[in-house]
């Protein structure tokens, strides 16, 4: 029988270490351009805002950011997540929850969010009704699509989607799309994730520890082409959608 990775183990034990690459790495930076492009089709602000499975904060922080008079709280089975959060991450509308049994899943908030988590779910099925049971208005996600490098599983990725999947399920959950994109080609995907596989990213001292001077340069760089130079809404492995639930 094939192991499943720990991912609780994996996330406390790294995101100490992850919290420079999560602010200043080019495909975190660039994901998170695309999480705020997505929020441009939001017809009206949202009053609460939970983002399931937060990590460290960086994108919490900025929803908190993005929509100032909402109430954002993120939250995380990860303890050293969620420490790490609450320790650099503050503003007035931001709070920080550990949250190892997925309880806030049972209080409504007009945005769900879950960046970079169903990949890691098992049942990945029954998690993503879970989530949209708990928006009263929109979720937004993201989660990589294409075909799934061996070293994501020392990153705990049980799969990659395809095309199509996770939107036809939401479908059958009551949600529609509102915008979706499959960005990243050719820096991206399969560029970046290619070079990711060789050098083990997630496991590599390149993705660990403080970013000084070169790192963050170099990160810059590397931005700048996902940025500009990939495709921003086909062609490419990274998933972001923003869904609206159907009026009944």
């Amino acid at each position: 029988m094939k192991k499943m990775p720990d991912n609780q183990a994996i996330y406390d034990e790294s995101w100490g270490n992850w919290r420079d690459m999560k602010r200043y790495g080019p495909a975190s930076r660039w994901l998170r351009s695309l999480i705020f492009d997505a929020c441009r089709a939001i017809d009206k602000s949202p009053k609460d805002i939970h983002d399931i499975g937060c990590g460290e904060g960086t994108n919490t922080l900025m929803l908190a950011q993005r929509f100032p008079c909402a109430r954002v709280r993120g939250s995380d089975f990860s303890s050293t997540g969620i420490t790490v959060a609450r320790r650099y991450l503050t503003q007035t509308n931001l709070t920080f929850v550990h949250d190892p049994n997925n309880q806030a899943l049972d209080e409504p908030a007009d945005m769900v969010c879950c960046f970079e988590v169903l990949e890691h779910v098992e049942n990945w099925r029954n998690f993503l009704a879970r989530l949209a049971n708990s928006s009263r208005r929109h979720l937004l996600l993201s989660f990589p699509t294409g075909r799934m490098r061996p070293f994501e599983v020392n990153v705990g990725h049980l799969r990659n989607f395809a095309n199509g999947e996770v939107e036809r399920e939401l479908a059958l959950l009551g949600f529609a799309p509102l915008r979706v994109s499959y960005a990243g080609f050719p820096f991206y995907s399969p560029l970046y994730r290619e070079f990711c596989q060789l050098t083990n990213a997630g496991d590599s001292r390149m993705t660990r520890g403080q970013y000084g001077f070169l790192r963050k340069s170099v990160a810059t760089i590397l931005y700048a082409l996902f940025r500009y130079g990939s495709t921003r809404r086909v062609g490419g492995d990274q998933f972001v959608g923003l869904f609206a639930r159907e009026q009944q």
